[in-house]
């Protein structure tokens, strides 16, 4: 378990005081009490009900999601502090997407990822254990009869959850009026509604304006794929990754790697859940709505080169490490 700086400490501390008087801090198991799983669409969405509490089988967690209630307070946007995994990291730039493969068929359904685990500094590491605790009740309340539970949410080991998994959609839609669309099954960024046409990141070199935030300058592991994503132009925006570093600056997606993995972190997220009836089984989503930074990762060390000499001296004859019997 690590021992952050002092100034390191306070600022964790502060983040966790603040997100237990939200109300949606998942390090509080009492908050189930104020959430119910809604019908929305084709997908449920975990709302923020205060005083949904109530009898089973009169409207409770314990119920199947509610279809007569409005989702228009908006999906619940829990909150925990956590570590990013370093391991099962997919929260680059294009989720290193190479080319069209079984999982996306082409670049605008790239989703980026990477997985929650023990934050490894106390009191975080017994709160968290409360995060993995909440969230199975949480899911345990929304499922479809005669359905088995997917795999993609929480990553196990033999005794139960040890990480969950969460995800950036990193394209929306436009309508044909140019403006976002709205997306019924998927929780939308914290992000939506920002002109990303020129960001506050925009500089100007050699005579021209360059966006680290637009199309023509995103990172991608494969650059033969920029006519790919140049060509989603008229029809779909870039979400860059919702995640603020030390300074409350949004992260370049060229930093994302340096910046995130290994990371201590105030996450924000909604989570959902949709059926998928040809393998009848049900999914859950965590969607990221916001990433704060509380302490950066630290950096990993780098492998020891090995030193080629420039000359043999033969004379000394072979080293007696290497001869000896």
């Amino acid at each position: 378990m690590t021992t952050p700086s002092v100034p390191s400490f306070s600022r964790v501390m502060t983040a966790r005081n603040r997100l237990l008087a939200s109300g949606l801090y998942l390090g509080d198991s009492s908050i189930v009490d104020n959430l119910r799983w809604v019908r929305d669409g084709r997908a449920d969405v975990l709302s923020y009900v205060p005083g949904c509490s109530s009898p089973p089988g009169t409207g409770d967690l314990d119920s199947p999601p509610d279809r007569a209630v409005s989702p228009s307070s908006g999906a619940a946007e829990l909150c925990a502090i956590m570590r990013i995994d370093r391991e099962d990291f997919w929260l680059t730039a294009d989720g290193g997407y190479m080319g069209p493969n079984s999982l996306w068929k082409e670049i605008v359904d790239v989703k980026l990822s990477c997985a929650a685990c023990d934050p490894g500094v106390a009191p975080l590491t017994s709160n968290f254990a409360v995060v993995l605790d909440v969230l199975c009740v949480l899911t345990q309340k929304c499922v479809t009869p005669g359905y088995s539970a997917g795999t993609s949410f929480f990553l196990n080991t033999k005794q139960g959850p040890s990480r969950f998994k969460l995800r950036h959609k990193l394209f929306e839609t436009l309508n044909s009026n140019g403006v976002d669309s709205d997306d019924p099954d998927v929780p939308k960024s914290s992000l939506t509604g920002v002109s990303l046409h020129v960001s506050p990141f925009a500089f100007i070199k050699c005579g021209h304006l360059l966006d680290p935030f637009s199309l023509e300058t995103w990172p991608l592991t494969k650059e033969s794929n920029r006519a790919e994503l140049l060509s989603l132009k008229s029809t779909h925006r870039l979400l860059p990754v919702p995640a603020y570093d030390l300074d409350n600056d949004l992260i370049r997606p060229s930093a994302y790697r340096r910046s995130l993995q290994g990371a201590l972190v105030e996450i924000h997220f909604t989570l959902s859940h949709w059926g998928i009836a040809a393998v009848r089984r049900d999914v859950y989503g965590a969607e990221i709505r916001q990433i704060r930074l509380l302490v950066p990762p630290v950096p990993l060390s780098p492998v020891k080169k090995r030193r080629i000499p420039l000359h043999l001296d033969t004379e000394d004859g072979p080293s007696k490490k290497l001869t000896r019997i």
